[in-house]
């Protein structure tokens, strides 16, 4: 690379004097003051061995040389903030922020994106993964996972598949507890609830007509992603997500008690900016068409 005769932050300083035709309004418009303006104009005049002002006593003129260094700074700061510009909006093409909840990604989202990110390897996914819904905000996020979708006019939502409640437990503790599919053997085992659907346990005893059951004892998590991770080791039962915990369950790390039942469901959308032509979104909304079911 062609080394330049001067010191390259010499020259934002010099096109700011140029254009003010004043050290004073160019050292308020740089945050500078005075002297250092024309220290450094000094210096490039040096540099390059040549006068780029006429000082008068009051007023600054151009020189001819000036005047064409003037010239092609601005042509070349104006290449330069295109070029910035032109990356940055790469950059946001291929960006893809979604907001997740950490039940959902864990289960569903992350075992199945390594297919999304094979076909689309060029896109940069990040995630928002907190423990409860947020009001949809296209400033920090591309693309979320709702059971709900907000109804506003500049949102898209999705409809991907329903999901079911049902009790699951540890192959381990069943056997310990003799199951054989009496759901009176629940009264002797350990309940566990999530902070955010608290009531689930007595919907699901309403749906079965067993609201004479009583847990042996409960246990309360703030999150359902940690109950289900105490429910795989054996620690007691948990009201599952289905199909969430399909891979659970054909691996053998936990049972379903009961079968899905549609009066324990809702639908999952992917909710997203109406307009939106962002490249990176739209291949992930193709790709979740794949999993939309017709019910």
């Amino acid at each position: 690379m062609k080394k330049l005769p001067f010191a390259l932050n010499t020259l934002p300083t010099f096109t700011a004097a140029a254009q003010c035709l004043s050290f004073k309004a160019a050292a308020e418009q740089l945050h500078l003051s005075p002297s250092a303006v024309s220290r450094q104009i000094q210096s490039l005049e040096t540099s390059l061995d040549t006068q780029l002002f006429v000082r008068n006593n009051r007023s600054l003129q151009l020189t001819a040389a000036g005047r064409i260094l003037l010239n092609s700074a601005q042509s070349s700061f104006e290449l330069l903030s295109d070029a910035v510009t032109n990356i940055s909006k790469d950059s946001t093409a291929h960006r893809l922020r979604l907001s997740v909840l950490p039940y959902f990604a864990n289960n569903w989202l992350l075992p199945r994106l390594a297919q999304f990110t094979a076909l689309n390897p060029e896109v940069q996914l990040s995630f928002d993964s907190e423990s409860t819904y947020k009001r949809f905000d296209a400033d920090v996020t591309d693309g979320c996972f709702r059971f709900a979708p907000e109804p506003r006019d500049d949102l898209e939502a999705l409809k991907l598949f329903r999901q079911y409640a049902v009790p699951v437990a540890s192959p381990k503790l069943l056997e310990c507890h003799g199951w054989s599919g009496d759901l009176t053997a629940l009264n002797d085992m350990r309940w566990f609830d999530a902070a955010a659907q608290p009531d689930l346990w007595q919907q699901w005893q309403r749906v079965y007509q067993c609201e004479s059951l009583t847990a042996k004892d409960r246990l309360s998590f703030d999150d359902a992603e940690t109950a289900l991770q105490a429910a795989r080791e054996g620690l007691g039962v948990v009201m599952g997500a289905w199909p969430l915990i399909e891979r659970d369950i054909q691996q053998q790390r936990l049972v379903c008690l009961t079968e899905p039942h549609p009066a324990l469901s809702e639908t999952y959308y992917f909710v997203y900016p109406r307009h939106s032509r962002q490249p990176s979104l739209l291949a992930m909304v193709e790709w979740l068409r794949q999993f939309q079911t017709q019910d």
